[in-house]
């Protein structure tokens, strides 16, 4: 599907992946790769795999709430190198999005209109991407998502230009795989349903026998891992709270993520909510007029706003469903490079319609944009750097965290942690990943079979963080007042609750 003669006209896209691996071990190069709660979940359940068979966290429970695909990719990986995951992400994580630059550039020597400037234009606002930045600096799913979702792209696109079964079955199997590198998988495998249903140039007899066929293949891996979620645990994906934030929040959410990723938008956040029903609106309209145009969405951009449309509209919905963190840039980042080559490919387009006399105008608008994007880009990244440069990525991997006073107090074990006592914690996950202390989290207050064990428990220590602060457990006046703990030591970043007998 790549094949040698691309390489040569990809040179400039090889510069570019070159690049992006550089930056992305300059920003890994103090504390290494960035670290958060998710991702002491990835590598402990791939250090599990690895070493036990099992496909628990790291206090010992079966992994439900994320899919199994990314902790036996670093299994994978362990078998190979000796490493554990820490040690070997930060290069896995540079190549990884040295691929994806390559293969965005690969993709763009395919669209309808092709310029080598306009491609570079677009490679350097990937490389440069404060979002992808992020992104590869840390220990995430999204990091294998977001290539899979390219060599989907790749397999559709073949499988639209030869109607080949092979290749479908190709397009099929890495949609089951990113929809268990993350349940968002399932707007792949939908992206690809949709445009085979789509697709006129297919007969009737075909359609019918190749939507079955992907159909059964795309979905396999992921019914295969909720049924085993569901043996566990008895959840498909975890426990799952009801969402406290509306529609319109989330879209407010959603869009104060584009004006980031924009940055000549960005002193414009009042407007977030309608940016996002504008994006959403605009990638509609270019879908239902491509098709009606084409009577089918086979081209890479088509298949691009396809993926765009339904990805957003799912997590905009699952947010308004179920909660999640706030939505950030983080959990859009698989829109950010197909939302790029449909913006600035209406630009190309407004260029090509155009008079001779005003296809200047056009070339200096698409000029204009073009470089305060990368204004915008740059500084956001000089200020990342700043940062990282000196304390590392922001996470557990940063010195603020590892220098911390808490962290400090009990690694070195000043406090007498009795045998036999429960170490409770807003973030126990810290507590494991500096300590390799085993314990359990404060109790969700709104899940009382939790908060019941928690009170009735008087063989326990808590270790609160400030920075690890979770409105959803139980805080410091429960801690105090229903729970009748005292403060032991007080940190100006933490502090230690017991009994005092």
């Amino acid at each position: 599907m790549l094949p040698f003669s691309q390489f040569k006209k990809n040179i400039d896209s090889l510069l570019a992946a070159t690049a992006g691996f550089y930056i992305i071990f300059l920003f890994t190069r103090h504390g290494g790769i960035g670290i958060e709660p998710d991702s002491i979940v990835y590598f402990t359940a791939a250090e599990n795999l690895h070493n036990l068979g099992t496909f628990t966290d790291f206090i010992h429970r079966p992994v439900v709430d994320f899919p199994v695909f990314y902790p036996f990719f670093l299994t994978s990986i362990m078998l190979f190198t000796g490493l554990k995951p820490i040690l070997f992400a930060p290069i896995t994580n540079a190549f990884l999005f040295a691929l994806v630059i390559y293969l965005s550039g690969y993709i763009m020597e395919c669209f309808s209109f092709r310029s080598k400037w306009y491609k570079i234009a677009v490679l350097i606002c990937i490389v440069l991407s404060p979002c992808l930045l992020e992104v590869y600096s840390m220990l995430w799913s999204e990091t294998v998502f977001i290539l899979l979702l390219l060599f989907f792209m790749i397999a559709l696109y073949n499988y639209f230009k030869s109607h080949s079964k092979k290749v479908l079955i190709v397009a099929a199997s890495i949609a089951a795989l990113a929809s268990i590198a993350r349940y968002a998988g399932i707007t792949i495998i939908a992206t690809g349903g949709l445009l085979l249903l789509l697709d006129i140039q297919l007969p009737v007899r075909k359609k019918i026998t190749d939507l079955l066929l992907y159909s059964f293949l795309s979905v396999s891996l992921l019914i295969i891992n909720l049924a085993r979620n569901n043996t566990v645990s008895g959840t498909l994906t975890g426990n799952r709270e009801k969402s406290i934030t509306p529609l319109s929040k989330n879209l407010h959410d959603s869009g104060s993520v584009f004006h980031d990723w924009f940055p000549v938008l960005h002193s414009h956040n009042s407007g977030a909510g309608l940016l996002a029903v504008f994006v959403l609106t605009g990638i509609t309209w270019i879908c239902v007029a491509t098709y009606i145009r084409n009577r089918r969405l086979a081209t890479y951009e088509s298949i691009a706003a396809a993926f765009l449309l339904i990805y957003i509209l799912f997590i905009v919905t699952m947010a308004s469903i179920s909660r999640f963190e706030t939505l950030n840039s983080r959990l859009l980042a698989p829109a950010f490079i197909p939302l790029v080559w449909i913006c600035s490919n209406q630009v190309v387009l407004l260029h090509k319609k155009t008079s001779k006399m005003k296809k200047k105008c056009a070339a200096l608008l698409g000029a204009i944009i073009f470089f305060c994007f990368l204004y915008g880009q740059l500084a956001a990244d000089y200020e990342t750097w700043d940062g990282v440069k000196d304390a590392g990525v922001p996470g557990y991997a940063e010195d603020t965290w590892k220098y911390s006073e808490t962290v400090q107090f009990i690694q070195k074990d000043s406090l007498p942690f009795q045998k036999g006592y429960t170490i409770y914690s807003n973030a126990i996950d810290a507590v494991y990943f500096f300590t390799g202390r085993v314990g359990k989290f404060l109790p969700h207050k709104e899940i009382d079979l939790e908060v019941q064990d928690f009170i009735k428990n008087h063989h326990c220590y808590v270790v609160l963080f400030n920075d690890g602060d979770n409105p959803d457990l139980a805080g410091v006046d429960f801690i105090v007042n229903v729970k009748q703990m005292k403060l032991l030591k007080q940190f100006n970043d933490g502090a230690i609750y017991g009994f005092d007998k």
